[in-house]
């Protein structure tokens, strides 16, 4: 008896109970493959292999899961497709929740799982993590598929996985899964806690009846049967047929002579008569052989729908109403098949592993299979115009974007920076700032020292001029009256006096 640090027991690894652990780690010679169950298979066999497995004795639809993708071309291309789609996804592993302890945990199941793999002292080579997932896709056809989790001491870490074959199971006395052992080889025994990964596909509550074997085994006989009907057909019109007529003296003479020659002319057809036997040979109505090839056609196409959900291949895919809608079913199955995957990961291995290695209270990481395609460059630099556009347009309006959610809506860090003010053109071609207005009394003062006697009248056309209630009829007038009140007025102070309004009108055209 092994206990955790928290006094837990812990499943054994050992020679010790269960049993059945140490049945699948030996894996004994007998339990090799010694039948064909799919060799000659009519609808008879297909029936009897049906009833048998809804009474819980799987083991020969098991078998002919595992015969059919041999035999059928077809089988073995869409169930490679199916199980090459979901293994090339990328995977990691997620926190169970933002806490210290979660993230750790995440962190040490990553590094116990990348560990995997490595030579037992008695199983020899073992599955790694990413051969456990790939190995229990094998449960489309049977409807499940399980493995062993050879645990190192005191539950810390993982030797490997072992992959345990269908057959073994049974479901004779419960929808559980029981293992077929020595002392147990009917009803089973049930598997030890934390000794295996059992992946289940099926919509209901009994998992025998959720493989796809149960219609493809169907279509798998009718195709046989079609595919022998067809080469007697090519046979008997893809081929000579020779006919020989002789008396009846040279029949009794040389009859074995003659039909080794006959047989000599061509593969298979041939005949020896005497001459007084007539032989009719009836023509089918059709020489061509289409209806063969359509119903082989047909089966194909029903195969490919079982399990790619299609039959849309690489070359038929365009427009929306073509490709895209045939790739989007596709990708309903391919993410279906993810998210019971992880199910069965989060719940037979990191559980188990997390109540081994940490306290109760601390949420057990989990699996997580990225399904979504990769994004479409093309796509995504006009969705990213379009939004752009669209941020442009409020921000017109008076309505600012979040600089934390534009940085994450365009995957760039952005940093926010006031706009210019008047006066500037930007940071870098910033303008001197505009000298402030000078003083009244500093003005007088420079005006009396540049025109002596003529400074009264100076001054007095500055403030007309520095008038912003006036308007520009009104300071005109002023000016020419202030220009004839001058005393003494010379030709030089009416000169200043008309240059001074000239110069202001220009300076409110340019601030115009």
């Amino acid at each position: 008896m092994i206990l955790d640090r928290y006094g837990r027991l812990i499943p054994e690894t050992t020679e010790s109970k269960p049993a059945s652990g140490m049945q699948i780690v030996m894996q004994p010679l007998t339990d090799r493959e010694g039948l064909d169950v799919s060799r000659g298979l009519t609808p008879r066999d297909v029936d009897r292999i049906l009833v048998q497995a809804n009474g819980g004795d799987v083991e020969a639809q098991c078998r002919l899961s595992r015969e059919l993708p041999e035999k059928s071309p077809a089988v073995a291309h869409a169930l490679r497709t199916r199980r090459n789609a979901l293994t090339g996804c990328r995977w990691h592993i997620e926190p169970g929740d933002g806490s210290t302890r979660a993230t750790e945990a995440a962190k040490r199941l990553k590094s116990d799982l990348d560990a995997a793999g490595t030579a037992h002292p008695k199983a020899g080579r073992l599955w790694s993590f990413p051969q456990l997932l790939a190995g229990l896709t094998d449960a489309v056809l049977p409807g499940f598929a399980a493995a062993e989790i050879v645990w190192r001491p005191g539950g810390l870490g993982f030797y490997g996985f072992r992959p345990v074959e269908q057959r073994f199971f049974s479901f004779t006395k419960s929808y559980s899964p029981r293992l077929r052992t020595t002392g147990h080889l009917y009803e089973g025994e049930e598997p030890g806690y934390g000794k295996l990964v059992f992946h289940a596909l099926h919509d209901g509550i009994d998992p025998v009846r959720g493989g796809l074997i149960r219609p493809l085994a169907w279509l798998f006989c009718f195709s046989q049967i079609n595919h022998k009907d067809l080469l007697s057909f090519i046979e008997r019109y893809g081929m000579p047929f020779v006919r020989a007529t002789v008396d009846q003296a040279t029949w009794e003479k040389e009859k074995v002579t003659l039909n080794d020659l006959i047989s000599n002319f061509g593969p298979r057809g041939g005949g020896v008569f005497s001459r007084n036997v007539e032989v009719e040979l009836l023509q089918a109505a059709s020489t061509t052989g289409d209806v063969y090839f359509r119903l082989l056609e047909y089966l194909d196409d029903a195969i490919t729908k079982v399990l790619l959900g299609q039959t849309a291949s690489s070359g038929d895919s365009s427009g929306l109403s073509g490709g895209d809608a045939q790739s989007e079913v596709r990708h309903d199955i391919l993410a279906a098949d993810a998210r019971a995957l992880e199910e069965t990961v989060n719940r037979d291995l990191f559980a188990v592993w997390m109540r081994c290695n940490y306290p109760p209270g601390v949420p057990s990481p989990r699996l997580q299979i990225e399904t979504e395609p990769p994004e479409d460059e093309k796509a995504a630099a006009e969705k990213n115009l379009i939004l752009a556009q669209t941020i442009q347009s409020l921000a017109a309006v008076g309505y600012k974007a979040d600089v934390a959610a534009v940085s994450k809506m365009f995957g760039l860090p952005l940093t926010y920076e006031p706009p210019p003010e008047v006066g500037q053109v930007g940071p870098a071609l910033e303008l001197a700032e505009l000298p402030d207005k000078p003083d009244r009394s500093d003005l007088s003062d420079a005006l009396e020292e540049l025109f002596g006697p003529a400074a009264d009248a100076a001054d007095r056309i500055v403030e007309i001029l520095d008038d912003e209630t006036l308007s520009d009829e009104e300071r005109r007038e002023r000016l020419r009256g202030t220009e004839f009140e001058i005393t003494g007025g010379s030709g030089m102070e009416t000169l200043m006096t008309r240059e001074m309004e000239k110069r202001y009108a220009e300076g409110k055209n340019r601030g115009k």
